[in-house]
């Protein structure tokens, strides 16, 4: 999607906003980079909305690094509003170095972020993205 996008620096100033009613909608936002090493952060989270304000069901933020066939995708934070949870794996310094703090929590998250992805797609907002998005040729 980032790259069908225009990649991060596109990503950075435009996020990406998909609505797949009922389902809360998902947001993918770069929050960071590029860093020295070539890595962006970003966020992706499910938003919805108690009281006027916008709540995080879940949200989790990612270093994500050119792995030389793709992209490595490092959770960092897990965020839940509605259950004021807000859990940090590892974070990252100016370089974008990775300092991990929790390796218990880093691999809950990858193992949960996979299995949210499969989620993702499942729900289809991978085809809402697809509709609203077109590949040009």
């Amino acid at each position: 999607m980032i790259e069908q996008r225009g990649g991060f620096v596109a990503v950075r100033n435009h996020y990406i906003r998909l609505e797949n009613p009922p389902l809360m909608r998902l947001v993918i936002e770069v929050i960071g980079g590029p860093y020295p090493s070539g890595a962006w952060q970003l966020s992706v989270a499910h938003y919805g909305e108690q009281n006027g304000d916008a709540m995080r069901d879940p949200e989790l933020t990612f270093l994500v690094t050119s792995d030389g066939d793709g992209f490595a995708w490092t959770p960092l934070t897990y965020e839940n509003s509605y259950l004021g949870c807000y859990q940090v794996a590892a974070s990252v310094n100016e370089r974008g170095e990775i300092s991990v703090r929790n390796q218990r929590l880093l691999r809950e998250l990858r193992e949960f972020a996979q299995m949210w992805d499969n989620n993702v797609k499942d729900q289809g907002f991978l085809a809402v993205f697809e509709r609203t998005n077109p590949v040009s040729k």
